[in-house]
């Protein structure tokens, strides 16, 4: 039987759930196909502030305030020898509403997204796989195998389709959506759960810690009151070079780092080792006539600021925007001109991040990042960026290109201290 729907969203992680749950609470007939039994590990475990507006509008806020989740008041970066410290606290620039929010174990997180979006009357398929879908003059229609009926193929019938699948990506595979090049270095992550990790002192303990090194860095997420995210990224030539195992890589890059070294003294592993390898691509094109991509599916550039979540949430809700006002205007396809502006916003949302992380990557940029008391403000602008602000007012944004124009005249003279990352004691 050929179920009809208003809209097919393939995918449960954040950005399917959420947009699943928009589009249901505003009228609309929505199914979601998911391929994995909730719950499930995923990385990408540290939220921003910017998306606890959107999580509130979910209805998901109380739940997770109960959910034993860590608090998270801040972020932190600090050098691998231990020698420089740049701590940020949410409530030191940001209004009410958005000092905290939770570093969130993604199994849980995810699975109270998907269960809201169930309760907010959303038909769900999971475990199912997406086998192909075809593009009508009205319609498309998606066909689908539920797991436990064999070869079986079902389809559905939708208006729209929304990819939110993740680095799986499968609706820009399947339509061979061209990439922008990224001039970024192929990186890999290493990364596991642990116990007895060493924490941070007082309220400073839900921080995520970023530790610098000099050919990379590492993660430190605490989840709850014993869980912690302990993850390494270096560029994919560095991991490969040694012929390791990513356990040996692991435990020699932690022990040849003071901070390192010190955090995980006592910790012993909860989980097996992870690997993410080459993860950094975007697409150009993310919309088309009957479709959008959401989240990873429409790109993703590196972990570092832990965007991931941000930007699914955020893509999540500009797309049930664009789909319900075609709903509400009785249109069944995206003019070429809202194609256009819902790249271009995915595009500029992205790009906040990218900047960033360009930052964070070039030595003397980072070298500027880390100036202890920086002037004129540039401290307030920054700690915008690092909570998930993609929309900065004009008091901000030109703070923001004052920090940019520092980290540019750094790189051609040296205007603020030298960074050493010598392990000499």
């Amino acid at each position: 039987m050929n179920q009809s729907f208003d809209v097919a969203i393939v995918g449960g992680g954040p950005a399917g759930s959420a947009s699943a749950i928009l589009l249901a609470k505003a009228g609309l007939r929505v199914v979601l196909v998911e391929k994995e039994r909730f719950p499930r590990f995923h990385i990408g475990e540290s939220l921003l502030p910017y998306a606890n507006p959107i999580l509130r509008d979910l209805g998901v806020w109380e739940e997770l305030e109960a959910a034993g989740f860590m608090p998270k008041l801040g972020a932190e970066f600090v050098l691998s020898n231990s020698s420089s410290l740049q701590r940020f606290w949410f409530s030191d620039s940001l209004p009410a509403g958005y000092q905290r929010t939770f570093q969130v174990e993604r199994a849980r997180f995810d699975s109270i997204l998907l269960e809201q979006a169930v309760r907010s009357g959303v038909t769900l398929f999971c475990p199912a796989r997406v086998c192909d879908v075809s593009f009508g003059q009205d319609q498309l229609t998606l066909r689908y195998q539920e797991e436990g009926r064999g070869r079986r193929v079902d389809e559905l019938s939708s208006f729209w389709l929304l990819d939110a699948t993740g680095r799986d990506a499968w609706l820009a595979r399947r339509l061979r959506l061209p990439q922008e090049p990224c001039p970024l270095p192929k990186r890999c992550a290493v990364y596991a759960h642990f116990a007895g990790v060493r924490r941070n002192d007082g309220r400073a303990e839900g921080h995520i810690t970023i530790v610098r090194l000099p050919d990379g860095w590492a993660w430190f997420i605490p989840l709850d009151s014993v869980k912690t995210s302990v993850g390494l990224v270096q560029t994919v030539e560095t991991f490969t070079q040694r012929r390791e195992t990513p356990e040996e890589f692991f435990l020699r890059v932690q022990g040849e780092h003071r901070e390192l070294s010190y955090r995980m003294r006592h910790a012993h592993r909860l989980s097996d080792y992870y690997v993410t390898a080459d993860y950094s691509y975007r697409y150009r094109i993310v919309a088309g006539p009957r479709w959008l991509l959401l989240g990873d599916a429409a790109g993703f550039i590196d972990p570092i600021f832990s965007s991931g979540v941000t930007i699914a949430l955020r893509s999540a809700r500009l797309a049930a925007q664009y789909v319900r006002r075609a709903w509400l205007a009785d249109k069944r396809a995206f003019r070429q001109s809202e194609q256009a502006r819902y790249t271009r916003a995915i595009q500029d949302m992205t790009g906040v991040f990218y900047q960033m992380i360009r930052m964070f990557y070039d030595p003397k940029s980072f070298e500027v990042f880390m100036v202890p008391k920086p002037p004129l403000g540039l401290r307030q602008g920054v700690l915008q960026l690092l909570a998930g602000n993609t929309e900065p007012s004009f008091w901000i944004r030109w703070r923001v290109w004052l920090f940019y124009g520092i980290c540019w005249l750094n790189q051609r003279w040296q205007i603020v201290p030298r960074l050493s990352y010598s392990q000499a004691r």
